[in-house]
């Protein structure tokens, strides 16, 4: 749902008002933040023009940046869900300007929705400045990516102990790549994220409260760790993906080897057989009157040798 809301620094009071009312609210000296989604993104140009700001396109398509304008800062952070295996990306682009900020999205946030229902009550007890809204954005977006690689970590413990199940199928595979994939892309966000608040901590602007950039570093940092325990979830999978792999290869030479062995023992009987299942007249052998039971030594003989040579070798 598209929201506004007025807030007064001075006297710590915020209110909530309606889109139309944004104009009049910024006539008497306030603060505005204009949450704009759904359908509504189509009056972004509306309050760009209300807020003086020109209607550029700066952030192309699967670009997350900080762009400093004349009238306002314009940067990109992307929400994030993992919804039934699949990677979900919401971005949301926001402009902060001296008296007011907005932010687009299509589709829901969770960290602009967190913002929205902490921001009034901290905002009675803590808010000095504008930056504070900067740092509670920083702040929900930060536990919406933590809580994204604990869903990880718990998904590749889920996949490590199927991983190790004999009764597992082909479909692991199809799991664990996707599951690699969206890591892949998690770590790309976060990394974007990061350069944006970054950008925020240290970057000189006259938007940016001064006593507000120590904290928005501090996030940076936070989300600096949380690249390197996505990478090691993903070092975690593949290596216990490469792992299965080895012991479903192992399994198959123990398999082979009994199959080689089982044709050891019958090549020589094989031979045996085929030479007295000729038919030529002159064989001696097929007139022994204990032809039949002298075979069947020879045969037992054979393949009770040919076993303990295995065995001695270590081959069984």
């Amino acid at each position: 749902m598209p929201s506004a809301i007025a807030f007064d620094f001075d006297k710590r009071v915020d209110r909530e008002i309606d889109l139309d009312d944004v104009s009049a609210a910024l006539k008497a000296g306030g603060f505005c933040w204009v949450n704009l989604t759904g359908d509504d993104v189509s009056r972004k140009a509306e309050f760009l023009d209300l807020f003086g700001v020109p209607d550029e396109e700066t952030n192309t398509p699967g670009t997350l940046r900080f762009v400093a304008q004349k009238d306002c800062i314009q940067f990109t952070l992307v929400d994030t869900q993992l919804t039934e295996g699949k990677f979900r990306k919401s971005p949301v682009t926001i402009y902060f300007g001296q008296h007011f900020m907005l932010s687009v999205h299509k589709k829901h946030a969770a960290f602009v929705a967190g913002t929205l229902e902490s921001c009034r009550e901290n905002f009675r007890n803590i808010a000095l400045s504008p930056g504070f809204l900067l740092f509670e954005l920083a702040d929900h977006l930060a536990q919406n990516y933590t809580t994204l690689v604990q869903v990880l970590a718990t998904k590749t413990q889920e996949i490590e102990s199927e991983l190790f199940n004999e009764d597992n199928d082909d479909r692991i595979f199809t799991v664990v790549a996707s599951l690699i994939r969206s890591i892949l892309e998690f770590y790309k966000v976060i990394v974007s994220s990061r350069e944006v608040l970054h950008d925020l901590a240290t970057r000189l602007s006259p938007f940016i409260p001064e006593t507000t950039q120590p904290y928005l570093e501090k996030k940076a940092a936070l989300l600096d760790r949380l690249s390197v325990d996505v990478t090691t979830e993903r070092e975690i999978l593949s290596e216990s993906l490469h792992l299965y792999m080895g012991i479903v290869t192992h399994r198959t030479n123990a398999l082979l080897t009994r199959l080689t062995v089982v044709g050891t023992l019958f090549l020589p009987l094989t031979f045996i057989a085929g030479v007295y299942g000729m038919n030529f007249d002159v064989m001696p052998e097929l007139h022994w009157k204990y032809g039949y039971l002298t075979f069947w030594i020879v045969a037992g003989a054979t393949a009770v040798g040919l076993t303990a040579y295995m065995q001695r070798k270590k081959w069984l």
